[in-house]
């Protein structure tokens, strides 16, 4: 898997939930610019499954590929 631009990644699956790798970060606002994705999926279940599967689970992202949320899910920071 090629290490790729997030926002690129987001792009390409629509409406999807996604397992990423990160590659580099922005430390000054310490957001993901790139990273190699692992997973995607519509089911969100499906993209946590993966993730605890993973050895190693540093630097991972988990994201809806939409800035707006499906219906009846939140975030926490």
């Amino acid at each position: 898997m090629k290490i790729e631009n997030i926002e690129k990644i987001k792009r390409k699956f629509h409406r999807e939930w996604l397992l990423i790798a990160v590659d580099k970060v922005n430390e000054s606002t310490t957001t993901p610019i790139s990273g190699r994705l692992m997973a995607h999926s519509p089911h969100r279940d499906e993209i946590y499954k993966k993730l605890l599967s993973l050895k190693h689970r540093r630097n991972i992202l988990v994201e809806c590929s939409e800035d707006k949320l499906p219906k009846g899910y939140a975030a926490a920071f």
